[in-house]
């Protein structure tokens, strides 16, 4: 290992690692615990909700962790807390809760303990491997027949996802399937640690055609379908095109549960009212990509294209022979490609984030000033420095 190759793998470790900010396995954790929080919860307050709750708890009276992870059930949880935060839960709220734990009950008992309710439903028993000891469950379009909660997912897509853009959910053809797990396998070889570190937040993947007028769609997640990306097969073919695409949804994930045991933002419900942050590579605004982003999505850009500094330089450094051989030379010049623009893009929206004062918490600065902290170092590997 030479010593430049050293240091990012230092560098790597660090972005990986931080019990906070970076540690997987610590993220994924606190949020199981947070969606059995919230199910104890929702139990004190409901009879039917509990007893429904029983039925699905293992031996040892835990919700498994395939139901913590499931997407449907984290947004119908999420909805009923918040709820009852604001002091007030009616009754149909209650009956989504119930019909949800039920819908949840029926899965396992038919596809067994340990199976993912909703994808199962969804996925006739495919899978794709995102990492070498973690599969998630690749979605279909449903030709050979839809659970109730399979049914459920492809609505949600539809409304939250498409939200009217013409497209639809591919049923994933060998092929796809091939290249998918090819693509990760890629992503694992070039940053082992932090490609571990970001798959484990992924829980599905899905295949789509999705026809945007004037743009190109390459891949998405949505909040209502926490856990699962939605990758577009034009994305999918070049193993390293698809490397970078699987870290940067992947980084969103991650993000995601990050900010269930983080505090990061003061006031996170006011910030769609609060001070934005102007983006000069966006030269006209769309109602897709605005010029000018909240400090939440501007944190998700930054937190993106901070590890995308750390992409770029292992591919200009830990592409081996091997490596080309198997999955092909690095796209360069791929227009589309954010890597080229990561340490720079990183620099300024993180200066911009920390000028907004008191809308970060401590924690949130710390986070910040981290993630600049770790592309000074990979731009300090970058110009033969040693950090």
């Amino acid at each position: 290992m030479s010593v430049l190759d050293d240091d990012l793998v230092c560098v790597e470790h660090a972005l990986a690692s931080h019990p906070d900010f970076g540690d997987a396995v610590l993220s994924t954790v606190k949020a199981a615990e947070f969606y059995r929080f919230a199910v104890d919860l929702l139990c004190e307050r409901s009879g039917a909700v509990d007893r429904l709750a029983t039925g699905i708890r293992d031996e040892s009276g835990e919700i498994p962790l395939a139901v913590t992870e499931d997407p449907l059930v984290r947004v119908t949880l999420d909805e009923a807390v918040s709820r009852l935060e604001r002091g007030f839960v009616d009754e149909a709220a209650w009956s989504e809760v119930a019909t949800m734990l039920r819908l949840v009950g029926d899965a396992l008992a038919a596809h067994g303990a340990q199976a993912a309710p909703t994808g199962a439903g969804i996925s006739g028993g495919r899978a794709v491997r995102v990492a070498p000891d973690r599969e998630v469950w690749l979605c279909g379009s449903g030709a050979g027949g839809l659970t109730p909660l399979g049914r459920t997912f492809l609505d949600v897509f539809e409304r939250d996802f498409l939200r009217g853009v013409p497209g639809e959910l591919l049923d994933p053809a060998q092929e796809y399937a091939r290249q998918l797990d090819t693509g990760f396998a890629a992503l694992h070889a070039l940053l082992p640690e932090l490609a571990a570190s970001v798959t484990a937040h992924y829980v599905g993947v899905g295949v789509v055609d999705v026809r945007t007028e004037g743009e190109t769609f390459l891949a998405g997640n949505v909040g209502r379908i926490p856990g699962v990306v939605f990758f577009s097969p034009n994305r999918m073919a070049r193993p390293w095109r698809f490397a970078e695409t699987a870290l940067h949804e992947g980084l969103h994930l991650k993000l995601f549960d990050i900010q269930r045991s983080a505090s990061v933002f003061t006031a996170p419900e006011q910030l769609d009212d609060g001070p934005k942050v102007k983006v000069p590579w966006l030269k006209w605004a769309s109602m897709v990509a605005p010029n000018e982003w909240s400090l939440d999505r501007a944190l998700g850009a930054f937190h993106v294209y901070a590890h995308m500094a750390l992409f770029r330089q292992a591919l200009r450094t830990r592409t081996t022979p091997e490596l080309r051989e198997r999955f092909g030379e690095p796209e360069a010049e791929d227009p589309p490609s954010l890597y080229r623009f990561g340490a720079e893009r990183a620099r300024y929206l993180g200066a911009e984030i920390l000028r907004s004062g008191g809308a970060l918490t401590g924690s949130g600065r710390e986070f910040v000033s981290w993630l600049l902290e770790s592309v000074d170092r990979v731009e300090g590997v970058e110009g033969g420095v040693r950090v």
